[in-house]
This record gives C-alpha cells, sequence and structure tokens, in this order.
C-alpha cells in the first residue's frame, strides 16, 4: 500500500500578507588555497611545446612567461622533487628540479596572491 500524504494547511492564504523574502546571503569567499601543481603543469606544458606560453598569461606575470617562452625544449620534461615555501600569507615561493630530455635543471617561483587568486609572478630556470 503506498504511503498516504496530508496536506497542510497554507502558511498564508488571501486574507494574510506573503511572508518576506529572506535577506540575500552573501556569496561565499572562494578559498585561496596554494596548490603548486596549480602553477607546475601548465609550466611544463609550456616548457614541452605542448601548450603556448601565451596561455599562462592569466596566472603567470609577463616575466614568467617569457622566461618560459624562452626554454622550450622538444621532448619530454618531467618534474622532479619540489618545495613550496610561504614566505608570507600573501607570498609564497617554489623550487625545485625539471629533468629535461639532455639534463637536469633547477627552477625557482615566486606565487603571490593578487585579491583572491594567485599568480606566479617570477620564473626562472637556473642552468
Amino acid at each position: 500500500m503506498p504511503p498516504q500524504l496530508r496536506t497542510l494547511p497554507p502558511s498564508w492564504g488571501p486574507s494574510a500578507p506573503p511572508p518576506a523574502p529572506a535577506a540575500p546571503t552573501p556569496p561565499a569567499a572562494r578559498p585561496t588555497t596554494l596548490d603548486a601543481r596549480h602553477f607546475l603543469i601548465p609550466a611544463l606544458e609550456a616548457l614541452c611545446g605542448r601548450r603556448p606560453a601565451s596561455q599562462l598569461a592569466k596566472t603567470f606575470a609577463p616575466p614568467a612567461v617569457s622566461a618560459l617562452a624562452g626554454a622550450v625544449t622538444k621532448g619530454r620534461t618531467r618534474l622532479g622533487r619540489y618545495r613550496l615555501c610561504r614566505v608570507s600569507s600573501d607570498a609564497a615561493e617554489l623550487a625545485g628540479t625539471l629533468h629535461m630530455p639532455t639534463r637536469t635543471r633547477a627552477f625557482a617561483a615566486r606565487v603571490e596572491r593578487q585579491g583572491d587568486r594567485w599568480r606566479c609572478t617570477e620564473f626562472h630556470l637556473l642552468p
């Protein structure tokens, strides 16, 4: 036997005014967590030539984009070990290694919070 539904009396009727709309709730702030892979994976793709460096303009500052564009290599580049060090609540530094086809190179990068987003402001490949 299916369950029986009961009807509820209306909370307001023609003689009562409609309820006031609830105050809008403010949008929740986006979390500003920092994940190093958000910057390192696109940088690797640009270094391999699989992604044009110009696509990085939203998350990388122009000096970082030009540094990546100037270091494009043919072949597979793999990410080695890396470290993220929080310098302050609005800045962090990345350091690690990239295994390129002919050699292993070190990199250093600086990431800064700009508003509610993180942006890579510096990227350097060491010789």
